[in-house]
């Protein structure tokens, strides 16, 4: 009897993890994505990603509150300098600088599911909150 109770936890505690990692897309899949909310979001766009997964452990899972949970992905995208010619941002010679940026992924958001946040993620940017990396 103890043997089938253990077998049906374990089943249901895989089962659910396994949907927890499925519904997640890779920093590759979520690229198109990234390209389409910061142009939404920034006047100028960026050239190229330069690095995806800065901190190489994959996908953060970020528990906000007891309703709220966000998957936050890491970029290094390069943008160029820009110059201002007839009220038109127009690209400058090969110059410009790579600005680390997060994609922040909201499954539960009815209005925006996808925002952008410019600088690298903090492990300790929130004690109170459940920090777990997905690869």
């Amino acid at each position: 009897m103890k043997a089938i109770f253990r077998f049906l936890v374990l089943s249901i505690f895989l089962f659910s993890v396994t949907n927890l990692y499925s519904e997640v897309p890779k920093h590759s899949e979520m690229d198109k994505t990234l390209l389409t909310v910061w142009n939404k979001t920034f006047p100028v766009p960026y050239t190229k990603i330069l690095k995806r997964d800065l901190a190489e452990k994959g996908v953060l899972y970020y528990r906000k509150n007891s309703k709220r949970s966000v998957y936050i992905y890491s970029y290094s995208v390069f943008l160029p300098l820009y110059a201002e010619q007839n009220e038109k941002p127009v690209k400058k010679d090969d110059s410009g600088r790579e600005v680390k940026l997060k994609l922040i992924y909201d499954p539960s958001s009815k209005d925006e599911k996808y925002t952008i946040e410019l600088g690298e993620f903090d492990e300790m940017y929130d004690a109170k909150g459940i920090i777990k990396w997905i690869r």
